[in-house]
């Protein structure tokens, strides 16, 4: 028999404390006080345990001690369960498995027995397993790896339920220091993006340890194995790039093991998810047939499974540092000074113009002394760009398109003017800004910002930078630049942000990819454009286009394709492009509340003479804090359905608020007296592109977004607690494209409006006055 002391119980005992459940221990003898008794509570909100002893005998024996968040001992509980496993080491390159060697739960279900428990009356409890250890599974040597899991919690306590904590404690039989482990990846790894980890067993098991002690070739099927499966389960909907096995598996010193993915290559894992490789056979594997993994790591060494997975992102991060193009100066100006904008004729009093100055820089910061539009290793080379405050001004700002591997659509992008060139510094003024706003007024004293976005060609090592027009593969060798996020007014570039910080780079990669910081201290995402506008490589009307909405009609019949088949969110193979601004803010040049939803919102499932007609457009409105929501509430027009290629499986609970908000920046009250969101009503019916001689699609595929007119308008607040509360969740079994109509009326019935026209808004919604701060925190559960 051995025994294992791994704490020697020591309980603190005060004096004077009055507490629920004490005992006042043995009475007296006359004249004498009695023995005091120790300090417990059967109350508790949450429940920790420690464990006392370990008895490996013929039947597992512990002692343990259970205490609540004021580390008072708990008496009375009956609800535990218990999970022994043991870790194999892999023999012939095999990675090491964990070995299921004794479950039990108390009380006794169907699924578990329940061996002998007892409670001592000072919080420490003894238990006994209810059958011997599984000898078959494993031959357990002085030296091997044993993990014990305690389940305590899941019961009324006072006044409430006490949630499920699992206890983890990994030891040896003989009391040494540990040999080997099997941490891959830790809690933290994976409540980056969920909440937590209780997917089954209502909620009792809440440790990535647990999951694997379970999860062992000799206690479930193959497809079951935790890593086949937890690979498995992510393919196709994990929100950062597949390839990127870091972003699981991430550098922590809680799990000991996490390089052991490029380190311990096995036909059950690669599999997992290339699973076009048949290694029984040879199909796919270029080193053909293979029984077992013991040459694996014969031609697949760490390195080149890092350079596999990793190499297009980490290459990127090295060559993206070859250019930085950086906005030394904008600034509104209220006329132009460019003759080329002079001679158009648009500038009028309620019009200005923005002066934008670039330099390109090398990677220690120092000018390249070249003109922007003249150097010619920018395969494209743009700035989005919009002026009005913290709703932005215009429907879709402006795009200054200096390169460009798209079209120039008049009235949106531009030709760049080039207003001077000087000190390596290059100024092009764009216009003109509209300076009047139907709902705020005069712009004039408001503030604008700038994002570039870039991407420089070089040569196949990565190293020199080379003309465009002379690299073999744009895509293969470039680099895509840094996209800073700057904000001016009419004097200049603003010292500090003149908007909130609602969201940051940090808390969207958390789940969507995060990458190191780089020398300037900005955070790189690997969430990036393409993410949400991907290539539609099924239609070469479309192809490398981001803002055309249209549709097409390949058949002929005069109906349009629906456009929601030809984009795709399918998740990108490998990590390559990745942004370093702030959370995408700078996508607000394009998705603010000017922006009515366009063609490819009709074609997506929703059309005039629909009953919610006008919510779904509502859900479905570009606006940037609008659009972030519907689209991880899957509430979108063109999600939702059965097999829909833009579905959104959030991994996290939605009314988790504080999960992607920095702060209390969801607090309603900031969106009091918002503008309202624009919407176009009639835009279907002013559509002309159809020959009615013979009813095909001869507009060539240019209806664009900016045909679009608003002439329909709904509340802020109303516009955002709907992309979230619009419709069922889809475990209420209802078709998820309707929309809750009792959610619109109670937004009605306290002045919300839904699209009226612009001499009826009203902007006297109240939704505040009762949704205030606390009432979102309790409501939401974020307390």
């Amino acid at each position: 028999m051995t025994t294992l002391k791994l704490r020697l119980a020591s309980l603190a005992v005060a004096t004077a404390v009055a507490l629920t459940g004490c005992s006042d221990g043995e009475d007296g003898a006359p004249g004498k006080d009695g023995a005091p008794g120790p300090i417990v509570t059967d109350t508790a909100k949450t429940l920790s345990v420690e464990i006392d002893t370990i008895d490996l005998g013929e039947t597992p024996t512990l002692t343990f001690t259970v205490t609540n968040e004021a580390e008072i001992p708990v008496v009375g509980l009956d609800k535990f369960g218990f999970i022994l496993s043991g870790l194999a080491r892999g023999q012939a390159g095999d990675s090491h498995q964990w070995k299921l060697l004794g479950s039990d739960g108390c009380p006794a279900s169907r699924y578990a027995q329940c061996g002998t428990l007892e409670g001592n009356g000072d919080g420490s409890y003894r238990y006994r397993f209810s059958t011997p250890l599984d000898a078959d599974a494993l031959t357990i040597e002085d030296d091997t790896t044993l993990r014990l899991v305690v389940r305590v919690g899941g019961e009324t306590l006072g006044s409430q339920e006490v949630p499920y904590v699992n206890a983890i404690h990994d030891f040896r039989p003989d009391g040494n220091a540990l040999a080997y482990t099997k941490d891959v990846v830790t809690d933290a790894s994976c409540t980056q993006c969920h909440d937590d980890l209780s997917f089954h067993g209502g909620g009792k098991y809440t440790e990535v340890e647990t999951c694997v002690s379970c999860h062992a070739d000799n206690k479930v099927g193959p497809e079951a194995l935790f890593t086949p499966l937890a690979h498995r389960v992510h393919i196709g909907v994990i929100a950062a790039p597949v390839g990127g096995c870091d972003n699981c598996h991430g550098d922590n010193p809680d799990a000991q093991d996490a390089a052991n993915w490029k380190q311990m290559p096995t036909r059950q894992a690669c599999t997992s998810c290339h699973s076009d490789v048949d290694f029984d056979t040879g199909e796919n594997h270029v080193g053909g047939p293979r029984e077992d993994n013991s040459a694996c790591a014969v031609c697949h060494s760490e390195s080149m499974i890092e350079m596999n997975h990793l190499a297009t992102y980490q290459g990127q991060t090295g060559r993206r540092e070859k250019v930085h193009l950086t906005v030394t100066d904008a600034k509104m100006v209220a006329t132009p000074q460019a003759q080329p904008n002079i001679d158009a004729g648009l500038d009028t009093d309620q019009t200005g113009y923005v002066q934008l100055t670039v330099d390109i820089r090398d990677q220690d910061g120092q000018s390249m002394n070249l003109q922007l539009d003249k150097a010619d290793f920018f395969y494209y080379s743009e700035f989005y760009i919009n002026w009005g405050g913290q709703d932005m001004g215009m429907e879709r700002g402006k795009i200054l398109r200096v390169f460009t591997n798209k079209e120039l659509y008049p009235g949106y992008v531009d030709t760049p003017v080039v207003l001077g060139f000087e000190n390596g510094q290059t100024t092009f003024e764009i216009g003109p800004f509209e300076l009047t706003d139907t709902f705020e007024g005069d712009l004039s004293d408001s503030y604008g910002m700038v994002t570039p976005r870039i991407w420089f060609c070089m040569d196949a090592q990565g190293e020199n930078l080379e003309s465009c027009k002379e690299t073999s593969s744009v895509w293969g060798q470039g680099a895509a630049g840094f996209n800073w996020l700057h904000f001016f007014d009419d004097s200049g570039l603003l010292p500090e942000r003149p908007r909130r910080q609602v969201v940051t780079n940090e808390k969207c990669g958390s789940c969507h990819g995060l990458t190191e910081r780089d020398s300037d201290g900005m955070a790189q995402m690997t969430l990036n454009c393409r993410s949400c506008h991907p290539v539609t490589k099924t239609d070469p009307a479309f192809f490398g286009t981001t803002c055309a909405s249209g549709a097409v009609d390949h058949n002929g019949d005069g109906q349009l394709d629906e456009q929601v088949m030809l984009k795709s969110l399918a998740p990108r193979g490998q990590r390559d492009w990745t942004t370093a601004s702030n959370a995408a803010e700078e996508c607000l040049a394009c998705h603010n509340a000017n922006n009515p939803p366009t063609q490819v919102i009709r074609d997506a499932h929703t059309k005039q003479g629909d009953a919610d007609y006008v919510e779904q457009l509502t859900m479905s409105h570009p606006d940037h804090k609008v659009w972030i929501h519907a689209m991880h509430a899957n509430n979108r027009a063109n999600q939702g359905g059965e097999g829909w290629v833009r579905n959104v499986e959030y991994s996290a609970d939605l009314a988790n608020c504080i999960k992607c908000h920095e702060g209390d920046s969801f607090d309603a009250r900031y969106l009091v007296g918002r503008k309202p969101l624009a919407l176009d009503l009639d835009y279907m019916d002013t559509y002309d592109g159809l020959d009615p001689d013979n009813g095909k699609d001869t507009s060539g595929n240019k209806r664009y977004a900016i045909d679009a007119k608003a002439d329909a308008y709904v509340s802020p607040t109303a516009a955002v607690c709907l992309s979230c509360h619009g419709k069922r969740a889809p475990e209420a079994g209802e078709d998820r494209r309707q929309v809750r109509r009792e959610v619109v009326s109670h937004m009605t019935q306290h002045g919300a409006q839904f699209g009226v026209p612009l001499g009826e808004y009203r902007n006297e919604e109240s939704c505040a006055v009762c949704h205030d701060l606390d009432n979102l925190k309790a409501v939401h559960q974020l307390d």
